[in-house]
């Protein structure tokens, strides 16, 4: 429920909900109807990533910032510990994440409480609810600060995207990995069971993938031929596979035929 621009100057501006201090601008003065600039993130600001917005928690979100030295910032809603600072208090001004954070990153992702972040060794870490095994650490229990994942994650990641409860990964041999929440098929793991550490999909994936994007409960990948694939919830036709959205699951990735 709020947005982000970075303009040339490396300078941000938000707008949108500020229920929780998620605009950075050092209050929780309710939300903004036009775009005020962020003085708390600094001038050099790389990328910008939001959480999405918990129907559970209406109006309460969080940001995280990547900037160009590597470092990583977040303001916003914290109650589980999806801004890596070792606690769970909400901040309103942008804060450095230290513990685990070297100067070292090169992408950042949020979902709707969970955070990763990609170094440039390839390695993945992640904090925040783990309820459904969204961190991919081999149990459901949260992390307030950035934790390394380990299993099956061997310093190979080239993208993460997070979706609201699961994270998805691709690795440099293009293979595609997810774990979490699963009820719709959204893993692409051909079935609808979640997973707590992240597993391969292997179902119409062929180490062919070049780019992955995460929805609320739905998944794309791109691969290197240009096709799109998707799998997930359709119930508004959100996988481009029916325009009537009755398929609402699809466990496993399916090629999108119209206009492609």
């Amino acid at each position: 429920a709020h947005t982000f621009i970075i303009k040339n100057d490396g300078r941000v501006w938000g707008c949108g909900s500020n229920y929780t201090g998620e605009l950075g601008l050092g209050n929780k003065n309710n939300q903004k109807t036009t775009f005020n600039q962020v003085t708390s993130a600094g001038t050099d600001v790389k990328q910008i990533v939001c959480s999405g917005l918990d129907d559970a928690e209406y109006s309460e979100g969080y940001t995280v910032i990547l900037k160009y030295d590597g470092s990583v910032w977040g303001c916003g809603r914290n109650n589980n510990g999806q801004l890596g600072l070792g606690n769970t208090t909400d901040q309103t001004s942008f804060k450095k994440l230290t513990t685990s954070v070297n100067y070292d990153v090169k992408q950042i992702a949020c979902g709707y409480n969970h955070t990763f972040i990609l170094k440039n060794d390839g390695s993945i870490w992640g904090c925040g609810l783990n309820n459904n095994g969204q961190l991919g650490l081999g149990d459901g229990n949260p992390r307030t600060t950035l934790t390394k994942v380990t299993t099956n994650v061997n310093n190979d990641v080239k993208q993460v995207a997070c979706g609201e409860s699961y994270t998805i990964i691709l690795k440099n041999d293009g293979s595609v990995w997810s774990s979490g929440y699963n009820y719709n098929g959204q893993l692409g793991l051909n079935n609808t069971t979640q997973s707590l550490t992240f597993t391969r999909a292997t179902t119409n994936v062929n180490y062919d993938v070049n780019q992955i994007s995460c929805g609320d409960n739905h998944t794309f990948i791109l691969k290197n031929d240009d096709s799109v694939w998707s799998c997930g919830k359709n119930d508004y036709g959100q996988l481009g596979i029916n325009s009537s959205g009755t398929n609402a699951y699809s466990p496993k990735f399916n090629k999108l035929a119209r206009g492609f």
